[in-house]
């Protein structure tokens, strides 16, 4: 039951984290007055036209999210197994993404890193220390 909670914390805090993220880069780079943001046609024309620094914005939320749910996965669940999931979905979420949004190339396969890679940081803070 910890390792289900682990998952559910943990995926709640990576949300908050990358909806934080999104929130700030559409602060700095808000949608055209008058869009309807809920058209996917004028979703993606709208992400080609964002500069390199929002994609870097919505980065640092994406590692962040990572990051923190992976760490509170594995930490409430007492085991790295909830934080592998965790990381599963989030990686899967990545992908459809980047499959449903055109992106950069390079934030395609920055954001693959980053669900990849920074799982693994998330269980190692989340291990005890030893003395």
């Amino acid at each position: 039951m910890r390792g289900v909670l682990g998952v559910i914390a943990g995926f709640i805090a990576a949300f908050v984290c990358v909806q934080a993220a999104e929130m700030i880069t559409h602060h700095f780079y808000p949608f055209p007055p008058g869009a309807d943001m809920h058209d996917m046609a004028t979703i993606k024309r709208f992400v080609a036209t964002l500069p390199v620094p929002a994609f870097v914005l919505v980065l640092g939320g994406w590692l962040v999210g990572t990051l923190l749910g992976t760490f509170l996965a594995a930490k409430i669940g007492r085991s790295r197994i909830p934080a592998y999931v965790l990381g599963v979905l989030l990686l899967c979420g990545g992908i459809a993404n980047s499959i449903i949004i055109p992106q950069p190339v390079w934030f395609t396969a920055a954001s693959i890193v980053i669900f990849l890679a920074v799982p693994f940081a998330g269980m190692a803070l989340a291990k005890p220390a030893t003395t």
